[in-house]
């Protein structure tokens, strides 16, 4: 069986935001726009826009500049954890 069922779209956000960060001066950044996230995990704006503020209240993201965002040390700290399991 699959870890893949047990996640849901706030996970699958979060790591997609998590596999796609760069560094952009010595700050690390995810580059993605909501559209490019929308299309790549087939969510509707909406969804995608109510998924980044429970992210931002959780503490697990933050609005950089319009449209730049970076993931916290307790985000990275998840997606490590749950790959780690992934792999076993």
């Amino acid at each position: 069986m699959t870890m893949d069922l047990f996640l849901n779209d706030y996970y699958k956000l979060l790591k997609l935001l998590y596999d796609n960060q760069t560094v952009v001066l010595d700050k690390k950044v995810v580059p993605l726009t909501q559209m490019e996230i929308c299309s790549v995990l087939n969510m509707s704006k909406v969804k995608v826009n109510t998924i980044f503020v429970e992210l931002q209240k959780e503490g697990l993201l933050i609005q950089e500049t319009r449209g730049k965002y970076s993931l916290t040390d307790k985000a990275c700290a998840i997606v490590d954890s749950i790959e780690k399991i992934n792999q076993m």
